[in-house]
């Protein structure tokens, strides 16, 4: 029978469940926000918006069918195979997922990867519980690592299936779909009822119906207005769905730490994945790469750092620190560690 091993006796609990209140709510916060946008869009545009079926239902259902098949998309996005119980360092991670599956709650018990790449990472995806997955690098088992503090990383990536987080990020994208479909085409209705935006695209000012040819200056404008309208509005869901995703990450630190009831063991494994990270950053096309696999990596290969950076001194300093924390897929580690000592009721160790 799974069980947990912290419990609501346990000391840590209430700083853990006070850690997991929040970060639902946060979750919650991120959800209102977009339906918040979504509510303007169609106030602004509610009355002229008319979907163009074929792309537009597309651009929509494309984040479920990311959704449903995520397993398989980060499978092979990172080139990952079945491990090989004959394979020492394999039957090393089978064991501790193992261990930690015993203790998470879940009903399924999700099969494991392994993926031949150098820098270290672990993760966990999958539409729902029973077609999970969990997968570590081969760089995962470079950086010094105890069974335990393996065993906290995947208590946190395991803390992502059981919260459902591929889920809440996919209903988000879908949701900043949308938003990004009411507003293009609500901008576009506007603009052709301005004339000097009907005189370019060639239609009479005032006549309504079909317009005529669409002359050069017309299509160029029509592209402009798109782009702005798409850099506009994937700025705004961006800086909404990246909130959310941090939160979730945060969500499953907290689960993780409920799981194993040490939560110090993942704060001493960040640590030692900076660490690492730090001494073989990915650069030049490793780094684009890994850019598109920020989200389901354990840290954030590009940006994460031991140490918090220093204090802004202007205004401007201060206003790229707060877009870059913006753009990020995961609270930054110092962040992440801090929090974790409170879970814990006192500091961690620091390597």
């Amino acid at each position: 029978m799974a069980q947990r091993v912290i419990g609501p006796d346990d000391p840590h609990f209430p700083a853990i469940r006070r850690r997991l209140v929040i970060t639902w709510l946060k979750t919650l916060l991120g959800y209102l926000a977009m339906g918040g946008l979504i509510f303007a869009a169609l106030h602004s545009f509610g009355s002229s918006f008319h979907f163009q079926a074929g792309f537009s239902l597309l651009w929509v259902l494309l984040p479920v069918v990311m959704w449903w098949f995520s397993a398989k998309i980060a499978l092979a996005m990172n080139k990952a195979t079945p491990a090989d119980p004959s394979n020492p360092t394999h039957k090393r991670l089978i064991d501790i997922v193992h261990r930690v599956y015993l203790k998470s709650g879940l009903k399924h018990e999700p099969p494991v990867y392994v993926a031949d790449n150098p820098l270290p990472n672990a993760f966990a995806t999958g539409p729902i519980h029973r077609k999970a997955v969990v997968a570590a690098t081969k760089g995962l088992f470079d950086c010094g690592m105890t069974d335990e503090e393996i065993e906290a990383v995947f208590a946190h990536e395991l803390g992502h299936v059981k919260n459902y987080d591929v889920a809440l990020n996919s209903m988000l994208a879908a949701l900043s779909s949308v938003f990004f479909l009411i507003v293009d085409q609500g901008v576009r209705l506007l603009l052709g009822t301005i004339n000097i935006f009907r005189s370019l695209a060639g239609a009479k000012p005032f006549v309504l119906g079909p317009s005529r040819r669409r002359g050069l200056i017309g299509t160029v404008l029509n592209w402009v207005v798109f782009y702005a309208v798409f850099w506009l509005t994937s700025q705004l869901t961006k800086i909404v769905q990246l909130f959310v995703v941090r939160s979730r990450e945060s969500a499953a630190d907290a689960t993780g730490a409920l799981i194993t009831g040490r939560p110090c063991d993942l704060s001493t494994a960040l640590q030692k994945l900076v660490a690492y990270v730090e001494k073989n950053r990915p650069k030049g096309r490793d780094a684009s790469f890994f850019r598109a696999l920020r989200p389901i990596m354990t840290i954030d290969p590009l940006y994460d750092a031991v140490k918090e950076d220093p204090k802004p001194t202007g205004i401007w300093q201060t206003l790229k620190r707060w877009w870059k924390l913006l753009q990020l897929t995961h609270p930054p580690v110092p962040e992440r560690i801090a929090q974790l000592e409170k879970m814990n009721g006192g500091a961690c160790p620091r390597i």
